[in-house]
């Protein structure tokens, strides 16, 4: 057993925790994470995610309390697609992306918005653009371009309209539209992706909640279609009815906020506190 010095990424107090030699094994250049409860380094909870030279390489603050609808008519993706590591290495994507990068990006995706992730690593570059079009085929549109910061400076001013991650930092947010606070239902999906061990099925079960919002949106689109007059509550009942599964608030407004991003359709406000009652 080892003891690792980590730091709560809300509070910043520092802690120990020990790891067992028997979760390491599965770590080769992926990450182990390690769920944080509550009282352990403080009242928070967090995710540590740990390299297999036992360095601390990101945290995570997710809300757990999040229930994605889980619908069958959903088309599902096979667990077969990406077996060739030359196309996407998912484990080189998982210790390279962290899961702030990552929701972020996916939030960008989901907005709409042109990206630019800056990395000074070119064996990489390949592999990224492989996976993010992987996981948003068949759905929604995407316009990445991955580059140098050598090469970003100098074409900086072609690029005014696009929001631009470097390691941790969103650099560049022209539609402030990257707000951590509102992305609890992009980090609980980040993290599940992270976290599954099964590689295979990780980037599958990424690919799929991508797919399932872009079919509920579409699903809420021709709805509207019949009413335009339509309010948050209407769609809930008509989501709820349609795909017999339990919308949550949480779920909801990550649609409306994708209707509201992505395809430019506002859906009047409902309180939070009436749609808990319903």
């Amino acid at each position: 057993m080892t003891s690792i010095i980590i730091n709560c990424p809300t509070c910043k107090t520092k802690g120990k925790i020990d790891v067992h030699k028997e979760q390491l094994k599965d770590v080769t250049r992926g990450l182990l994470a390690i769920n944080i409860a509550r009282n352990i380094v403080c009242e928070h909870t967090f995710i540590a995610y740990i390299d297999k030279n036992l360095n601390v390489r990101d945290y995570f603050v997710a809300d757990f309390q999040i229930e994605l609808p889980e619908i069958a008519s959903i088309r599902k993706v096979q667990h077969n697609i990406l077996q060739n590591k030359e196309i996407v290495d998912i484990d080189l994507i998982k210790l390279n992306l962290p899961a702030l990068t990552l929701t972020y990006i996916l939030k960008a995706i989901l907005s709409k918005l042109n990206i630019i992730l800056i990395s000074e690593q070119e064996f990489l570059y390949t592999h990224l653009i492989n996976f993010f079009k992987y996981i948003t085929s068949d759905a929604f549109e995407l316009n990445l371009l991955i580059m140098s910061s050598k090469d970003f400076s100098k074409k900086k001013k072609n690029y005014r309209n696009f929001v631009v991650f470097k390691d941790l930092k969103v650099i560049q947010n022209p539609k402030n539209i990257l707000n951590l606070k509102k992305l609890n239902v992009e980090k609980y999906i980040i993290n599940r992706f992270l976290i599954e061990k099964d590689l295979g099925f990780s980037y599958i079960y990424l690919r799929n909640e991508i797919f399932k919002a872009y079919e509920l949106s579409n699903s809420i689109i021709k709805f509207r279609q019949l009413d335009d007059e339509v309010k948050r509550f209407t769609i809930k009942k008509f989501l709820e009815k349609e795909y017999s599964v339990k919308i949550g608030v949480s779920y909801l407004n990550f649609l409306i906020n994708i209707l509201d991003t992505y395809f430019n359709i506002k859906i009047p406000s409902t309180s939070v506190s009436f749609l808990k009652l319903i």
